[in-house]
């Protein structure tokens, strides 16, 4: 069977994982560029695995845009005879990594560690496959002391992309990675949960202070002194207005200095 071009809805284009964009303005706009860019005829490349099913393997920042923004409007597609699940992974890394620098890190660590636990590779194995060096491959990997479980329930609770910034991030200890994981997974609305700003503070807090050795080597303080971190939101609202005060005060002292100064 040789490629073909066929007019699909994009909500008849399955993937492994794409990027989702909620914005629907922000969708219009990469659909409105991609459309005048004219850089290619067809915007996305798929597998036909079957009769009408279709795998994405090419265009993912296009899909992402287009499913939200015009899901039912058929759409020019390349379309490839089906391969195996590896090859199509392998497919979509070599030339995702490279070429759709606006993926998350999230999207290739889905594929990444679906040719791990899927298919068995060894991240040599994927390096070697998709023309990858191992570093950027290593990149894309979950830290293996995180537990399954978290992965999984990141899926649920909506946290995934707070666990990709805990993992990425190069000034939080890991000592306060392994509790902030647990973390991320919380409930949502729980005073506990690291959410997205949250974190933000977080780095903020762990760039500004050093934390001793004494306490990361003891989980359980470590964990109250984070578990009194989120609960009070890392006391930013009490620390806005002791600002406001130093200014306010600041302020005054001028003006008195300046009053001062004009009577004599």
């Amino acid at each position: 069977m040789t490629t073909k071009s066929e007019l699909i809805r994009p909500r008849n284009i399955e993937t492994y994982y794409y990027d989702e964009i909620k914005n629907e303005s922000r969708a219009k706009q990469i659909v409105q560029a991609e459309i005048a860019s004219k850089r290619r005829v067809m915007q996305l490349v798929v597998e036909e695995v079957t009769r009408d099913k279709y795998i994405l393997i090419e265009g993912f920042i296009y899909y992402s845009a287009i499913v939200t923004d015009q899901p039912n409007v058929k759409i020019p597609c390349r379309v490839h005879p089906s391969t195996s699940d590896e090859e199509r992974l392998i497919h979509i890394l070599k030339t995702g990594v490279p070429l759709e620098k606006g993926t998350s890190w999230l999207f290739k660590n889905e594929h990444v560690m679906k040719l791990i636990q899927d298919h068995n590779l060894t991240e040599s194995e994927i390096a070697n496959k998709t023309n990858l060096n191992l570093a950027t491959v290593n990149r894309y990997i979950l830290d293996n002391r995180i537990p399954l479980h978290i992965r999984e329930k990141a899926i649920e609770m909506k946290a995934k992309t707070v666990l990709e910034k805990i993992c990425s991030s190069t000034v939080i200890p890991e000592q306060v990675k392994s509790i902030l994981y647990e973390k991320a997974i919380i409930k949502p609305g729980n005073a506990y949960r690291l959410t997205g700003r949250k974190f933000d503070y977080m780095k903020v807090f762990c760039s500004s202070c050093t934390i001793p050795d004494a306490l990361l080597n003891n989980s359980f303080a470590l964990e109250h002194l984070i578990n009194e971190l989120l609960y009070s939101n890392f006391k930013i609202k009490k620390h806005m207005n002791s600002l406001l005060s130093s200014f306010l005060n600041h302020e005054r002292g001028d003006k008195e200095v300046y009053e001062e100064a004009s009577i004599h």
